[in-house]
C-alpha cells in the first residue's frame, strides 16, 4: 500500500501507489495536486483497538431516535459520530486524501470500507432480531423502505443481506 509521505505536501513516496513509481491516477481535487496524499498518524495517534471494535459489536441496538449523529446505538459508534469512533478515526489516522471527499482516491479507502462492511455483517449475525432503524416512515430520515438517493430504486431493506452480493472469506 505504500507508506506515509513527505511532510510538506503529503505526497506518497513509496510503494505501488507512489506518484513517481506507477503514476497512480487520482481524481484531482480542489487543491489541483495530481498525486496520492497521506499523513499517517498526524491527525490521531492510534487506530481503533480490538477491544474498541468488540465494544461496538457488543451494542445490542442499531440506532435510536432522533436518528442523526447524536443518536446512541451501533450505527453512530461504528461510523464514529459517538463513542470510540471506529470508521472516522481510520480516515483521520491515514490522513491526506482519506480526510476529504476525495478519499476513494486512496486504495486504503476500499480496504477500510470492506472491513466496515464486515463489522456490519458481524453485528447483524450477533443481533438477528435487532435490525436497521428506523423501520417506519420518519420525516427527514432514510428509513428501512425509503429510497437511497441517487439510487432511486434501492432502499436500505434491499441491502440488508450482503450475501446477495458478496461474501467474506474469514
Amino acid at each position: 500500500m505504500g507508506g506515509t509521505s513527505r511532510g510538506r505536501d503529503g505526497q506518497v513516496l513509496d510503494g505501488p501507489f507512489a506518484y513517481a513509481g506507477s503514476k497512480w491516477a487520482i481524481t484531482v481535487g480542489v487543491d489541483r495536486r495530481d498525486y496520492l496524499r497521506r499523513g499517517l498518524r498526524t491527525g490521531v495517534p492510534q487506530l481503533p483497538t480490538r477491544a474498541e471494535v468488540d465494544s461496538v459489536l457488543a451494542m445490542p441496538v442499531y440506532d435510536t431516535a432522533p436518528w442523526n449523529s447524536s443518536s446512541n446505538g451501533f450505527r453512530n459508534h461504528l461510523e464514529g459520530w459517538r463513542g470510540v469512533n471506529l470508521h472516522n478515526r481510520v480516515h483521520v489516522w491515514v490522513g491526506g486524501h482519506m480526510t476529504s471527499a476525495a478519499s476513494p482516491n486512496d486504495p486504503v479507502f476500499w480496504l477500510h470500507h470492506a472491513f466496515i462492511d464486515k463489522l456490519w455483517a458481524d453485528w447483524q449475525a450477533r443481533n438477528p432480531k435487532a435490525g436497521y432503524q428506523p423501520a417506519g416512515r420518519t420525516p427527514n430520515v432514510i428509513d428501512l423502505h425509503a429510497t437511497l438517493p441517487p439510487w432511486n430504486n434501492v432502499t436500505p431493506a434491499d441491502m440488508l443481506d450482503h450475501r446477495r452480493f458478496y461474501s467474506f472469506d474469514t
